[in-house]
């Protein structure tokens, strides 16, 4: 987690600068986060409390062209039995880059 005076980066993966998300919450959003849950190098998620209602925000990266199919099978496993984890009652936003893998 990086702080300066206007938002927070809520970051997970390596100091090699490959891989890695993150999110960026402007204050004073930022002290509402409730949890944070670092699932791998490419797949997080922050829960937010937004007046009366729960936010959960990801942030992920699929692996690209090239990868292997393991990896990204084991991508979507663990992005759709995260997501799956989430209360029907809670907002979900999803950002970052899923390499063309949409729907």
């Amino acid at each position: 987690q990086i702080n300066s005076d206007n938002e927070k980066l809520f970051w997970n993966g390596q100091k090699t600068a490959k891989n890695g998300v993150g999110i960026f919450v402007k204050e004073p959003l930022a002290q509402e986060v409730l949890d944070i849950k670092r699932i791998n190098s490419r797949l997080m998620w922050i829960k937010l409390r937004l007046e009366k209602q729960t936010m959960t925000m990801f942030s992920a990266y699929a692996p690209e062209t090239g990868k292997s199919e393991e990896m990204k099978n084991d991508f979507w496993a663990a992005f759709s039995n995260t997501i799956s984890t989430i209360p029907k009652s809670e907002t979900i936003l999803i950002g970052g880059d899923l390499n063309g893998h949409v729907g």
